[in-house]
């Protein structure tokens, strides 16, 4: 009776000791899916900054961040291959040729006002630093195509990449 219970006890052991693995892998998955749901939310709020004003206005633009840091977006465009960014883009971060944000590129090389490290406030005073990129296209005098995108610092890489793609949204904006 005392073995049978004793044996009982291990394999109730070792069966709670792989459901709370399961659990922190259950934690550490959420707290990443917030993180990308962030950046998205954050190159949304960009592409709309940039979208917002007509396309032959060149002006710049300014966020502030939790950090209190007052990065200044550019929103000046070129023509496609005829900017700072390579063939594939105008101004701005450089553009794979499947017209998404180039995250092999290093920030360093992103030029200045294309880029930011937003530093966004959470709960109980955490704090995140997203990396932050965007390019503009020219596409004649009153439009632009606008493409932004965002990932969360020190995160988990495979060759410079995240596990997870960030998103590059695209939008038209101007007239």
């Amino acid at each position: 009776m005392l073995l049978e219970l004793l044996i009982a006890i291990v394999v109730l052991a070792i069966g709670m000791g792989g459901l709370l693995v399961l659990l922190v892998s259950a934690m550490y998955t959420d707290t990443r899916s917030g993180n990308d749901t962030t950046s998205t939310m954050l190159a949304e709020h960009v592409l709309e900054q940039i979208s917002s004003p007509m396309a032959q206005d060149t002006g710049f633009l300014s966020i502030t961040d939790c950090a209190q840091t007052t990065w200044t977006i550019t929103t000046a465009g070129a023509a496609k291959g005829g900017g700072n960014s390579g063939s594939n883009g105008g101004n701005g971060a450089n553009l794979t040729a499947g017209a998404v944000v180039d995250w092999t590129q290093s920030y360093a090389s992103v030029p200045s006002g294309y880029k930011m490290q937003y530093v966004s406030c959470g709960p109980g005073g955490q704090q995140i630093t997203y990396d932050v990129r965007w390019n503009v296209i020219a596409m004649g005098t009153y439009s632009r195509m606008i493409f932004s995108s965002a990932r969360p610092l020190n995160t988990g890489t495979v060759a410079g990449l995240r596990y997870v793609m960030p998103v590059t949204l695209r939008t038209i904006g101007g007239m």
